[in-house]
């Protein structure tokens, strides 16, 4: 049991820190993983985004998904197409939109991501007790919730907020680590 004065803003301070390191520290670790494949950190991100998306997105889609500016997705783009993992593809309804197409090579080097982002998971995890996995797992899709886009016009109602207890789509922009 916690007790004692600023006891629940003390633990919610440990929370974000522990979280924030843990973030930051999974991602380090899969970049690391995934080093010899040639490919950064905002790369693997971009393209893992792109791959988990039912139709192509527009480059300011993405960009808004992973919440970098749009000069900074134009040139992430760039190198996923010098690379020839992604071409650029003009959308159909709007010529002044370009989509973002996974090619053949992008979906096989996706493939290659994942399984080496599921080592790394496997890594990181294999000291951690199912249940305690689970709890947490839960946990932190009920806070992703928070997260989750509204309506700008329209302030976060948690009551009204869907998250379901079954396990929810694959978060834009993770590699499943």
């Amino acid at each position: 049991m916690i007790e004692g004065p600023g006891s629940a803003a003390d633990l919610a301070e440990r929370f974000e820190n522990a979280l924030y390191h843990i973030a930051r520290g999974w991602r380090h670790a899969v970049d690391r993983r995934l080093k010899f494949l040639g490919i950064n950190m905002s790369s693997w991100i971009t393209i893992a985004a792109a791959s988990q998306m039912r139709s192509p997105l527009s480059q300011s889609e993405l960009a808004d998904m992973l919440s970098v500016s749009g000069a900074s997705m134009v040139h992430m783009i760039d190198r996923l197409v010098k690379a020839g993992l992604v071409i650029r593809e003009p959308s159909i309804s709007d010529r002044r939109v370009n989509r973002v197409v996974i090619t053949d090579a992008g979906h096989r080097f996706c493939a290659e991501l994942k399984n080496e982002a599921t080592a790394v998971r496997q890594q990181l995890l294999a000291g951690v007790e199912l249940e305690k996995l689970a709890r947490l797992t839960e946990l932190l899709e009920q806070l992703q919730c928070i997260f989750r886009p509204h309506h700008d016009d329209v302030p976060f109602d948690q009551d009204r907020c869907d998250c379901a207890p079954e396990r929810p789509a694959q978060r834009p922009g993770a590699v499943a680590p």
